[in-house]
């Protein structure tokens, strides 16, 4: 690869960029958040003798931003990255801020139609919560809700396992999931919790429409504590030896499952119309249903 010049004022072989940036690494990841044009990338350090056509999209890309480029060793680059799995391309992105609870719900009451959200329950692997994100951005979940504390946040693992879906699911931290949960509630969301031993399976049960989806943490599932706060619990049936799945892995077939059915629910309340007058139905059941799917 030929090298390139950087922007004026900036030297060769310039300095990490501050570290309250997160590094990005990973052809799809730089790529899409090239694309969306929805973060502040400041700088792509390229491997040196590394070619490839999907590096030099990515350079054109890069080139379209007018974002400064560097050809750097592999050395340095995997030191920057922290690990050898770069592909040759490492960004530099302004750190994104979790969103709070309020700046979510009004990112997610404001679009049609309301789109899925996922509670996670102190998933605290960055692969798992990466995973999760890119899953949800790949079957029209909204946003994800994470805990600040005892829980993964938003670092440069979670950017490159999501390869770019960052870029289009919003994360918000809160201090206390239980209260969240609630407060999704009086917004008119149905809160789904996923637990292994629930008796509905998520194959036959009737997904609402305004629906959040709450998993628990890697082996211990989701707490007894926030199971209480669900109105309804569900399991994915299993029919091999192993009867649990790792929790990035339950996301991505409840999210698929979610996407592949018609709402049976609009919110906590559902209005009907009769005869020119319009009432509503008030559903009181903690079950919200099944249909007859096999």
């Amino acid at each position: 690869m030929r090298p390139h010049k950087v922007a004026p004022n900036l030297p060769p072989t310039s300095a990490a960029p501050h570290r309250r940036e997160r590094v990005l690494c990973g052809i799809n990841a730089i790529r899409e958040a090239l694309r969306s044009g929805t973060s502040r990338i400041d700088m792509i350090w390229f491997a040196e003798r590394k070619e490839g056509k999907r590096l030099h999209q990515v350079m054109a890309l890069a080139a379209q931003r007018a974002i400064p480029i560097e050809t750097v060793p592999v050395p340095r680059l995997t030191r920057i990255a922290g690990t050898t799995a770069h592909q040759g391309v490492v960004a530099f992105v302004a750190s994104p801020a979790a969103l709070s609870f309020d700046q979510l719900a009004t990112c997610i009451m404001a679009q049609r139609p309301i789109p899925p959200l996922v509670a996670l329950d102190g998933v605290k692997d960055p692969r798992n919560l990466g995973a999760i994100i890119r899953s949800a951005a790949a079957f029209g979940v909204g946003g994800v809700i994470i805990p600040e504390r005892r829980a993964a946040g938003l670092t440069g693992t979670v950017a490159k396992v999501a390869a770019g879906g960052l870029e289009h699911v919003s994360v918000a931290e809160v201090t206390n999931l239980s209260r969240a949960l609630e407060r999704l509630k009086q917004l008119g969301f149905w809160v789904v919790g996923a637990d292994e031993h629930a008796e509905t399976s998520c194959r036959t049960f009737a997904f609402p429409s305004l629906l959040a989806l709450v998993l628990g943490e890697e082996g211990s599932g989701l707490s007894p504590l926030l199971a209480r706060h669900c109105d309804a619990l569900i399991s994915i049936p299993v029919q091999g030896p192993l009867r649990s799945l790792n929790v990035a892995v339950a996301a991505a077939v409840l999210f698929y499952e979610v996407m592949g059915r018609a709402p049976r629910l609009n919110g906590r309340t559902v209005e009907s119309t009769s005869a020119g007058v319009v009432g509503q139905l008030h559903v009181n059941s903690p079950r919200l249903g099944t249909d007859d799917r096999p």
